[in-house]
């Protein structure tokens, strides 16, 4: 249809027409042009106080039509008291016959609603779009039919944690409007959010495409920034920072003009700019986006504390970052959707800070993910919280988390702490005690397993060939009848069948660490960390075969605790850089610059008898 020609004051003024003023203000509403839509509103109230407004024909009221406008636009605004009394005024002035003011009115009612947020008003809102739904589909107007749906897909459901009921409705609303509608292009990047959230890249994309290409002509900048909103929330989803970056770069730029840009929506994108770039370990840039953000808002908006929170549990002071989370729980509102991604922040944060509890919320968390619509939902939204966490949530009994690691692979071997073994069902299995045990457990921390010779010489070091064989093959005689086929024998060589081994997990997140650098590093030196659960194979002290990978992982994991040690400390945050280099102390207790360390962080947390000690022991190490 084409933007429509914006109107000068005094052309405006000339208008007088109500039925004509409130087509340009339906007209302008998928635009974003809020400030325009306002005039021509404003117009039609100065024309119907004036007494010079033709009469309202059979079955529309000019009245109560404005104040069910009034009420769409309050209620987008979240002034909330204000379009529940004007919805109320519309219901209660009009007849039967009243149709549009009653439709637009309840589609006012839904969105007020949707922004209260608790399960009674979300039901509310529900019930308010399909209300209006029906009452657009009986107007003919297939345009606002398929509005209602996709606010209730999106409102109603979507940001209420009803992800999957969300995508059904708003993939319905756009099979209703009608072909060439000015909102099909703001419509389709709905639809990509929600595609987005459920971990559908590629329809998500397909989606944004089609977007952009009904958004190419004059007056569709705010679908264009919209489309360059969630291309960044792609590319955030598939780990690619100098995309997500420009991207959102470009999103500001399409949109900044536009009027949505100065209401809470705009402060909502400048929030999750910062969200979207911490999660990619773009420390600085997100940090300005928040300050941009708390600009507006000021320093109590829920958003911006929700925000603040999230990146501070990420890669902020733990502590300070458990305290938020729980304010934010005690408060008005928090978004259903994000419930499960609360819950696993709460979880890392725990986890980060040394404290106990991180499995169990976890496990909570992924059943959140679930109860949305899909455990994808978490994988998408924090995909390296996930893989970090996962096993703790399975030795916390998550059969999901379980499900998430193997990855089709059918055993979970733990070598760090006490040795253990379950299949793909979580059931424990009991290997025999001596060499089967030995056998499995140096087979895990071999990729591609050993070859048959070599594994006699390790379990077998002075016996004759034959007779070394005839033993091998006892010790797998002993091992497949306590727990089935886990060891392969092919080509000359014995492996593992496929399992998630957590020092090789170790070791391949420890990699990822030393690709990376500033912020990014700091968050995936903690998701390795998260792997080393204890001692690596302690039964094994004195095996040859388990020598080298023992001093392999104690290097890492000295590497890593040393590097977020210092992260802490340059942000000043000693609990959190304390509980690190503590943990390496006890692995490395004999050196005097990581006490020294030590000491100041306990002197700055007033711990100062604490604090001499270890400067004590530190002087000692030096001097021996």
């Amino acid at each position: 249809m084409g933007a429509p020609g914006e109107l000068t004051q005094a052309e405006l003024a000339a208008v007088s027409d109500p039925a004509a003023l409130l087509d340009r203000a339906w007209a302008l509403e998928p635009w974003g042009r809020y400030a325009e839509r306002e005039a021509a509103l404003a117009r039609l109230e100065t024309l119907l106080g004036s007494g010079l407004a033709p009469p309202s024909p059979a079955g529309r009221d000019w009245h109560l039509e404005l104040l069910a406008e009034r009420a769409v636009d309050v209620g987008r605004s979240r002034r909330l008291d204000e379009a529940f009394e004007l919805v109320q005024e519309v219901v209660s002035g009009a007849d039967p016959a009243h149709e549009i003011a009653l439709a637009r009115a309840m589609l006012a009612s839904g969105q007020a609603w949707a922004w209260v947020g608790t399960d009674e008003a979300t039901r509310e809102s529900n019930r308010a779009f399909a209300e209006a739904a029906e009452r657009f589909a009986a107007l003919g107007n297939r345009d606002w039919q398929g509005s209602a749906l996709l606010r209730r897909g999106y409102s109603g459901c979507y940001q209420h944690g009803d992800v999957a009921l969300g995508e059904t409705l708003i993939r319905q609303a756009l099979e209703t409007y009608p072909p060439g509608s000015d909102r099909l292009p703001g419509a389709l990047a709905s639809y990509a959010d929600v595609l987005i959230d459920l971990g559908r890249f590629d329809d998500a994309e397909a989606a944004l495409d089609s977007a952009a290409a009904l958004a190419e002509g004059d007056g569709f900048e705010k679908a264009r920034g919209d489309v360059a909103w969630c291309r960044a929330r792609v590319a955030a989803g598939r780990g690619d920072a100098r995309s997500t970056e420009r991207l959102l770069v470009e999103a500001v730029r399409a949109t900044s003009s536009m009027d949505w840009f100065g209401t809470h929506i705009g402060t909502s994108f400048l929030l999750e700019c910062a969200e979207l770039l911490d999660l990619l370990g773009v420390g600085g840039e997100a940090q300005r986006y928040l300050e941009a953000a708390r600009e507006r808002a000021g320093d109590e908006d829920e958003e911006v504390l929700q925000t603040q929170a999230v990146i501070r549990a990420r890669t902020g002071d733990p502590r300070r970052a458990l305290d938020e989370l729980q304010r934010l729980v005690r408060g008005e509102w928090l978004e259903k959707r994000v419930v499960w991604r609360h819950t696993l922040l709460t979880a890392w944060a725990t986890f980060r800070a040394g404290r106990e509890g991180a499995g169990a919320l976890t496990a909570r968390a992924l059943e959140q993910a679930i109860a949305c619509g899909s455990v994808e939902i978490a994988r998408a939204g924090e995909p390296l919280l996930v893989s970090a966490l996962a096993p703790m949530a399975e030795r916390a009994g998550s059969d999901t988390a379980r499900r998430l690691m193997l990855g089709g692979r059918e055993l979970v071997v733990r070598l760090f702490g006490t040795a253990a073994v379950t299949d793909a069902e979580g059931h424990p299995l009991e290997l025999p005690p001596g060499m089967p045990g030995e056998l499995v457990r140096m087979l895990a921390i071999q990729e591609h397993g050993l070859l048959v010779d070599v594994v006699l010489e390790a379990l077998f070091p002075d016996a004759p060939a034959n007779a070394a064989r005839q033993r091998l093959r006892q010790v797998l005689t002993r091992l497949r009848a306590a727990a089935g086929e886990i060891v392969v024998r092919e080509e000359g060589r014995l492996r593992l069948v496929p399992a998630w081994i957590d020092v090789r997990e170790f070791l391949v997140a420890s990699n990822r660490v030393r690709g990376a650098n500033g912020a990014r590093s700091v968050q995936l030196a903690y998701a390795a960390l998260a792997l080393h659960a204890g001692e690596l194979l302690p039964e094994d002290i004195y095996a040859e075969w388990a020598q080298d990978i023992r001093g392999e992982v104690r290097y890492r994991h000295l590497e890593l605790l040393d590097l977020v040690a210092a992260d802490a400390a340059a942000r000043g945050s000693h609990d959190e850089a304390l509980t690190a280099l503590e943990a390496a102390a006890r692995e490395d207790p004999n050196e005097p610059d990581r006490d020294v360390a030590i000491a100041e962080h306990l002197q700055a947390l007033g711990r100062n008898q604490a604090a001499a000690h270890v400067a004590k022991r530190a002087s000692l190490n030096r001097a021996s």
